[in-house]
């Protein structure tokens, strides 16, 4: 296991991470993610520390939908902020919240996802993100390492893919895209079998860059 993994594991302690430190592990692998602070439950925030509009967001590593449950607001500007925060915490009173500057961005979203298969081990899959994702179905599939002219090759394999092309006025970048998957691939096998589950869902182009506005990782139970 690579250096920087046991140390965030370390960091951890006894805890499952939160989105909090699930984007902390990505940043090891130059992943991108939004600016953000993490407040405990009776902790103040300073709107001059991030950029607005802010995102607020419950988080806990016990709840993956946050949608769902109202575990999310966006808009967020500095005049607001203070009252959403408040209605947050009584929404959730006893959880972290998450604020981040929240992304702007043009195109489709995209998931990038990491399973545990019991004979093959790893896998990275590429695929149609955002909340539509089961109902697209539109992934692609490499065991874990995957280099970066595989990971070209997922992204050809998608429906999606025209998108890359500039269609109607679309500029996303390709090979940052590519060489995103292929690090996502190699911290899963860095990781190692302690690694059940990773999901970056959704992944935006927002100003030149790939940006992972939420992440989830998950451990293997055994």
């Amino acid at each position: 296991m690579e250096k920087k993994i046991k140390f965030w594991l370390e960091g951890l302690g006894n805890k499952n991470p939160d989105e909090y430190d699930a984007k902390q592990l990505v940043t090891l692998y130059s992943i991108k993610v939004p600016k953000g602070k993490r407040l405990k439950p009776k902790e103040e925030f300073n709107a001059d520390d991030i950029n607005p509009p802010f995102v607020l967001k419950v988080c806990s590593s016990n709840i993956l939908h946050k949608t769902e449950l109202q575990g999310v607001i966006l808009n967020n500007d500095k005049e607001c902020v203070q009252d959403n925060l408040k209605l947050m915490r009584q929404r959730f009173p006893n959880e972290n919240i998450l604020v981040e500057n929240q992304t702007n961005f043009f195109g489709p979203e995209f998931i990038i996802g990491i399973i545990k298969d019991p004979a093959l081990g790893h896998a990275v899959m590429v695929g149609a993100g955002g909340v539509l994702t089961e109902i697209y179905k539109d992934t692609a599939f490499r065991l874990a390492p995957c280099s970066v002219n595989e990971a070209k090759d997922m992204i050809d394999e998608l429906i999606l893919s025209p998108v890359f092309e500039n269609y109607r006025g679309m500029t996303l970048d390709k090979e940052k895209f590519a060489i995103t998957i292929s690090q996502v691939s190699k911290l899963a096998d860095d990781m190692g079998p302690e690694l059940s589950q990773l999901d970056i869902n959704p992944i935006v182009f927002s100003e030149g860059e790939w940006i992972a506005l939420d992440v989830k990782v998950m451990f293997d139970e055994e």
